[in-house]
């Protein structure tokens, strides 16, 4: 199963009107988020073209900022979670060299169908041992 978590915010103006949202999916793979924000549409005007509202730029940076600061620190928990190195996050690309370790979950499992797979092995030889006793 893959847990995928998805991230959203709208940006407010002054007066609390919504000039823009984010979004970011966060995957738990080591990489560093990469949000995507976009202005929000009023409306269209006779020639089909999209009518936005005034952006309020030292709005949008903090709110930007602190989404980053918020998907950061979700994704560093997923990767964790997903036996990654947390600290490849901060760093774009870095996930490319990690390798994920396994958790203990997997170990266990790992390890109980190898020994499943050994006793298949034994069986096996046993069965054919007993095969030529027999036709002996």
């Amino acid at each position: 199963m893959k847990k995928t978590v998805l991230l959203s915010d709208d940006v407010k103006d002054s007066n609390g009107n919504v000039f823009a949202a984010m979004r970011v999916a966060l995957e738990g793979d080591g990489s560093t988020p990469n949000v995507m924000t976009h202005d929000v549409i009023a409306g269209y005007d006779d020639n089909g073209k999209p009518i936005s509202q005034d952006v309020d730029a030292t709005a949008l940076k903090n709110s930007q900022q602190a989404f980053m600061a918020e998907a950061i620190k979700v994704q560093k928990s997923l990767t964790e979670e997903n036996g990654g190195d947390p600290s490849k996050v901060n760093i774009i690309g870095a996930e490319k060299d990690m390798k994920l370790k396994p958790t203990a979950q997997q170990t266990m499992t790992a390890a109980m169908m190898k020994d499943v797979a050994t006793l298949k092995i034994q069986v096996a030889q046993l069965q054919k041992k007993e095969e030529s006793t027999n036709g002996n």
